[in-house]
């Protein structure tokens, strides 16, 4: 019997039958046959095991109740616990052998994911997989190997596969080159949830002030301070802590902005500037989100994770892959048609030439301000990058992620041509991340006053707006420690729907308005969950200090203790305000505008170092 596999992504089941999924047929064309003797590295990647464990795995190591809680996995743990199984590496490796391929042309990757084939001949790949290889040539007029079988001459859309056993088809996930380099990374800039700031110039306040009485029209590191009771200021950072945050090409930073910020707001820093490490040939830096990250973690050191790539685009799988070599391979490794590849197939000066692959060590906390959608990825891309999440929370890393500024919509605003199904953010409707909302100070409101904050949505000029996102995921359930509170809500909306309300977000909510920054030598305001997410990134971050510090280890994946009974003490509820397209979505509790709330910094920091 044999399995077949299909263009554009590899089936999710194992089946004999022929399924054809629907490709995009401007963007490739077939153009002429390859010699048979032209040769090529064929790639093999294998099935991982165990991903049904993960979520259990993780639960068991960040739920505050559990006995394990705290015991971190070594990133080694990680990789055996889910990497393909010997049995699966011998039957494909025996598969390979016996259609005629020697053996010393056959290596395994020390991650045990892939199974590399050395100068594969067309003759022999066409032989073994039962496809036609076709040049193929995409509307940029860029060429690309790629296969179509037989069964696609049929169809104008055409059925592009290639045919396995069905006894190693279910060790294996995908081949390449074979349909995933049909369709490369398109040169046509990506549509992502917008998480632009919104500027405007402020008058320059006087050196080293702390003027509490404009915080709601000029937020700063001491504003926030006050704000959430940060209090917790260590003389020396604590051994082993880090703190990242990742961003991404174009975004650059000046030396002489973070200076005059620093100059204003944190003295003690002036001079200062970030740990810099290149993922794919990244340069350079987005400015305000460091001014906050540093001011706020100081003295720990901030890293900065500059991701390259093409311009504008934007592929989280890039920085998972440095952090995690496992990642690069695992189920077949990036899918080309979301993620950029390298070498850059196009030879222009400066073109990067090498791909960062856990090169560099996964930080206690790592911070994003950028999003995505979730209706505009596959299934198993989603998925796959979900569960890569996870494996990170096991290995006690944080990963936060804004909630997006568009309210319950994407950047598209829906996922459905009559507009009714909003579409939800990503990763932030996956489970194993932190998603964190966006709030701001009511008009005249100050501080120190008890419920000062609403949920941000803010009209601006010209038909634009920032509102803080929130809302469900359509793809990932639930997940066991948000039952309750996303059940407490649905209560309280009386709605019922079996299945149409699964994972939430955002989990938590920051300021994300009228944040004071220094850009090209001025002092101005920049607004957007993009400044929400290092904020609450760095109170982590000193929280994972103060435990270090008295030998303890980095909280690691932190929505089961917030989602716990004994940490809603150390939350402020949002109950005022609500996010575009959910009309009266904020209620007491947990809600899909404002998550738990705001955080009480001295709390949280009470209840963790109570937890081991």
């Amino acid at each position: 019997m044999l399995l077949t596999h299909h263009w554009w992504f590899p089936l999710l089941a194992l089946t004999a039958s022929i399924v054809c999924i629907s490709a995009h047929p401007s963007t490739v064309y077939y153009v002429r046959r390859p010699p048979q003797d032209l040769a090529f590295p064929l790639r093999i990647g294998l099935k991982q095991r165990n991903l049904e464990d993960l979520p259990g795995h993780l639960l068991a190591v960040s739920d505050p109740s559990s006995p394990t809680y705290g015991r971190h996995w070594p990133p080694e743990r990680v990789v055996e616990a889910f990497s393909p199984s010997s049995h699966a590496v011998n039957s494909v490796k025996r598969w390979l052998v016996d259609s005629g391929i020697q053996e010393s042309r056959i290596r395994l990757r020390t991650n045990k994911a892939w199974l590399d084939v050395h100068n594969a001949t067309v003759r022999e790949v066409e032989k073994l997989l039962r496809a036609e290889y076709q040049v193929l040539k995409r509307e940029n007029g860029e060429e690309t190997i790629g296969t179509i079988s037989p069964y696609s001459l049929s169809s104008f859309l055409g059925c592009h596969s290639y045919q396995l056993p069905v006894d190693v088809g279910e060790h294996v996930d995908f081949i390449i080159p074979t349909v995933q380099h049909s369709l490369t990374v398109s040169n046509a800039p990506l549509q992502r949830r917008d998480d632009s700031r919104y500027k405007s110039n402020i008058r320059r306040q006087p050196q080293g002030s702390a003027d509490f009485r404009r915080c709601h029209e000029a937020m700063t590191p001491d504003c926030l301070r006050a704000l959430y009771n940060i209090t917790y200021r260590p003389k020396t950072p604590a051994a082993n802590n880090s703190f990242a945050v990742v961003n991404f090409h174009p975004n650059t930073y000046l030396q002489s902005d973070l200076d005059l910020f620093f100059e204003n707001f944190s003295p003690s820093l002036v001079g200062s500037s970030p740990t810099f490490v290149s993922i794919d040939g990244g340069v350079g830096e987005a400015g305000w989100i460091l001014q906050y990250a540093m001011s706020l973690a100081a003295p720990q050191k901030v890293t900065f994770l500059k991701v390259g790539g093409p311009f504008g685009a934007v592929s989280f799988n890039e920085w998972l892959d440095a952090v995690d070599g496992s990642y690069c391979t695992s189920d077949g490794g990036d899918d080309l048609n979301f993620d950029p590849q390298f070498p850059d197939p196009i030879p222009i000066p400066g073109a990067f030439n090498d791909h960062s692959c856990g090169n560099i060590r996964p930080p206690n906390v790592i911070s994003v301000s950028r999003g995505d959608e979730e209706g505009r990825l596959t299934e198993f891309y989603s998925r796959r990058q979900c569960n890569e999440y996870a494996k990170l929370g096991l290995m006690g890393v944080t990963v936060i992620y804004g909630s997006g500024n568009t309210g319950t919509a994407g950047a598209t605003r829906a996922v459905s041509p009559n507009g009714t199904l909003f579409n939800p953010a990503w990763p932030g409707s996956c489970p194993w991340i932190t998603s964190v909302g966006g709030t701001q100070l009511r008009a005249n409101s100050t501080v120190f006053d008890q419920n000062p904050e609403e949920v941000t949505s803010m009209d601006l000029t010209m038909g634009f707006f920032t509102s803080a996102g929130g809302g469900f995921s359509r793809r990932f359930p639930t997940p066991a420690y948000q039952n309750r509170a996303v059940q407490g809500y649905l209560k309280q909306l009386k709605r019922t729907d079996p299945g149409k309300f699964k994972r939430g977000y955002p989990d938590i909510s920051v300021i994300s308005n009228r944040y004071v920054s220094a850009e090209s030598g001025a002092l101005v305001n920049s607004s957007g969950v993009s400044g929400s997410s290092p904020v609450l990134g760095a109170m982590i971050s000193l929280i994972n200090d103060a435990r270090l510090s008295k030998g303890k280890g980095p909280v690691g994946f932190i929505n089961p203790a917030l989602y716990s009974s004994g940490f809603t003490p150390a939350f402020r509820d949002i109950v005022v305000g609500t996010n575009t397209g959910c009309k009266g979505c904020t209620m007491p509790g947990w809600d899909p505008a404002s998550g738990l709330g705001t955080p009480n910094f001295d709390s949280l920091l009470k209840k963790w170092l109570e937890l081991p």
